[in-house]
């Protein structure tokens, strides 16, 4: 049976294409702070893999209740992720995550990028504990500071 060309190509096409909000990992008790900070960091390094924003829309799923409540919805996270104070987060080169404190709920982590433009810059990134809902026990972002240009210290 031959298939005509125009049909193969865009069936292949949709097999090529995972379906992003799929593949998005999501809070769960199970992950360490360190963990959450890693999966946002990672994502926005590769915001645009497999498709534009995806990166963004990963650390959107780890952005704690609280946090969501001032930096939502997605749409308006993504603005803010582009505007001059974090934009430098998205396809940056590397990142060091020091963790700093952490008790039974809190964790606060000094994070230093070097982004693609090879400027260092540091951030403080606090993680928390959500207490009630669908995330119960599992660790999110609840801030991110502006940046410190120069790696300066948290």
């Amino acid at each position: 049976m031959d298939i005509p060309l125009r049909f193969t190509l865009p069936v292949l096409f949709l097999l090529a294409v995972p379906a992003t909000a799929q593949e998005l990992l999501t809070p769960d008790p199970i992950r360490q702070p360190e963990s959450v900070v890693e999966i946002q960091l990672q994502s926005l390094q590769k915001n645009d893999v497999p498709v534009p924003d995806t990166g963004i829309a990963q650390t959107w799923a780890f952005a704690h209740p609280d946090n969501k409540r001032v930096t939502g919805p997605l749409e308006r996270f993504a603005w803010m992720i582009k505007s001059p104070d974090y934009r430098n987060m998205l396809d940056h080169q590397e990142h060091i995550i020091k963790p700093v404190v952490q008790t039974d709920d809190y964790a606060l982590f000094a994070v230093t990028i070097i982004t693609a433009d090879d400027q260092k810059m540091s951030f403080k990134w606090e993680v928390k504990k959500v207490k009630t809902g669908e995330f119960s026990g599992s660790w999110m972002t609840i801030a991110v500071s502006p940046p410190l240009r120069g790696g300066g210290s948290t």
